[in-house]
């Protein structure tokens, strides 16, 4: 007996691969052994999956010649939202990423304005290692001129020059990446959500000012990179202050340790000679577990600590991080509503941050609160 789950799921599958353009219109689909080989079912899954979609009209049976995509009932199969992960478990509760949360944040507002305008959403992890040369290209066969895409980040560098050939409608989510300049074509046939990343670290340098910090460091990933925007808010931050003390350290690319994090941080203070407020990257705390920052990594209290990414343990941490913030589920909606636009053309919308202010740059112990638009 046929397995009706099977069938239903492989239906699904062949229903979007034919929406998608994986089959184009009026082209015939493969026989039914390649089939079964492409999807991992058996010939007998196939052959009634492919009546289904002989009875739906999606297919039709043209003897000696074999099965033919419908053109008349394309337009009827709607081609889904498609929100690209870079692996299978990226959006897991136990991720230790920090950007999983604002993937898991942005495909909330990516959801909600696609149940207005009545569109399904699915996921794409590309990679099986979360790794960006490691791409799994067989999952992005069903890209083509019909797709719509929401792409967050430079971590999908490699896919940029296959989605510019297939010439697919894209939204692409920057955190103002300089190195995007080698790319100019894929940027400019996309629409851009620009993190204004350098504004933000330039306003958290001004807060820790006005909190009466002189020595301001700054202890975060890739910033050697040139044009960085974290760095670039840094360094015109302090400017803007009038102070002359700067001092920053990189950490580097791969796992970290809470005993390499502790020892990095004890020479960085020796050889700056000391600072009162930094800002760190938040990828650190976050993926170390820390619980009281100040303990574990050796700081004294009396340094106020802003974190470059707002997560979810910046409020049970001791004391609780005082983060820059982004409005991720609006990026989402910003990012819904032009890709769906029947008018869609490429172009830039620049987003902003904001500063949530907790207990690590200030005495404040009640509800955290934004302290910066």
């Amino acid at each position: 007996m046929r397995d009706p789950v099977k069938r239903l799921k492989l239906y699904e599958t062949m229903k979007s691969d034919i929406a998608s353009g994986v089959y184009l219109a009026g082209g015939f689909l493969p026989n039914e052994f390649e089939l079964a080989a492409k999807y991992g079912y058996s010939r007998d899954t196939v052959r009634s999956t492919l009546a289904m979609l002989e009875d739906d009209k999606l297919v039709e049976l043209l003897k000696g010649k074999g099965r033919r995509i419908s053109p008349a009932k394309l337009e009827k199969v709607q081609v889904p939202l498609t929100f690209l992960l870079p692996c299978p478990d990226f959006l897991s509760e136990t991720s230790s990423d920090v950007f999983a949360q604002s993937n898991r944040r942005m495909l909330t507002g990516v959801s909600q304005i696609a149940f207005e305008y009545d569109y399904r959403v699915e996921t794409v992890p590309v990679s099986p290692t979360n790794h960006a040369h490691e791409i799994d290209w067989r999952k992005l066969d069903f890209v083509n001129a019909n797709s719509l895409l929401v792409v967050n980040g430079y971590w999908y560098r490699d896919l940029f020059p296959l989605l510019l050939a297939r010439g697919c409608r894209v939204v692409f989510v920057n955190r103002q990446d300089a190195c995007l300049k080698q790319h100019e074509d894929f940027v400019n046939n996309s629409f851009l959500v620009n993190i204004n990343c350098f504004g933000a670290t330039e306003a958290a340098v001004e807060y820790l000012f006005k909190q009466g910090c002189r020595r301001i460091a700054l202890f975060h990933h890739y910033i050697s990179e040139s044009e960085h925007p974290i760095m670039g808010g840094y360094l015109s931050g302090l400017r803007k202050c009038g102070l002359t003390f700067a001092a920053w350290h990189e950490l580097p690319e791969g796992r970290i340790t809470l005993e390499d994090v502790k020892t990095q941080l004890k020479d960085f203070r020796k050889k700056s000679g000391g600072f009162d407020g930094i800002l760190m990257d938040s990828v650190t705390a976050y993926a170390l577990r820390l619980h009281n920052i100040y303990h574990e990594l050796g700081l004294p209290e009396n340094i106020k600590i802003i974190t470059s990414e707002d997560s979810g343990n910046n409020q049970w941490m001791m004391p609780q991080l005082t983060s820059m913030a982004f409005p991720y589920e609006d990026i989402g909606r910003i990012a819904t509503r032009h890709l769906l636009s029947p008018d869609f053309l490429p172009g830039e919308q620049m987003v902003s941050g904001r500063l949530i202010e907790r207990e690590s740059t200030s005495s404040f112990s009640g509800k955290a609160k934004f302290v910066l638009a």
